[in-house]
């Protein structure tokens, strides 16, 4: 069973159609859209729609606070490991306040995902 966050606020818990994994074409409706599959701070899975921000989605706050994001700590140390070999597509963390989440997602274990 997965939780379907809302930019709203709003959550709604979600069985798989077939009762054990969700499929693609049930991700894909659930984020209107193209999907992205990014990790979770309590070691789940976020599913959200690749192109949520160039879509200009809401901002998803419950969303954003559990996603595991790079912080602008983060970015630096990769800096000063990397130096030049880092290349990071992102928001500027500095001077927008950090990355986020845009858009409804769906949050679940790797294990239900198809």
């Amino acid at each position: 069973m997965g939780t379907i966050m809302y930019t709203d606020g709003r959550t709604e818990e979600r069985q798989p159609a077939n009762g054990r994994t969700f499929s693609l074409k049930e991700l894909q409706a659930i984020v209107e859209g193209y999907i992205e599959i990014i990790p979770t701070k309590d070691e789940r899975i976020m599913v959200l729609n690749e192109e949520g921000k160039l879509l200009d989605l809401p901002r998803n706050e419950q969303a954003t606070a559990l996603a595991y994001l790079a912080t602008p700590a983060d970015i630096a140390h990769m800096r000063m490991a990397l130096g030049d070999g880092l290349i990071y597509v992102g928001p500027d963390l500095e001077t927008e306040g950090g990355d986020y989440i845009a858009g409804t997602v769906l949050v679940c274990t790797s294990s239900e995902v198809e």
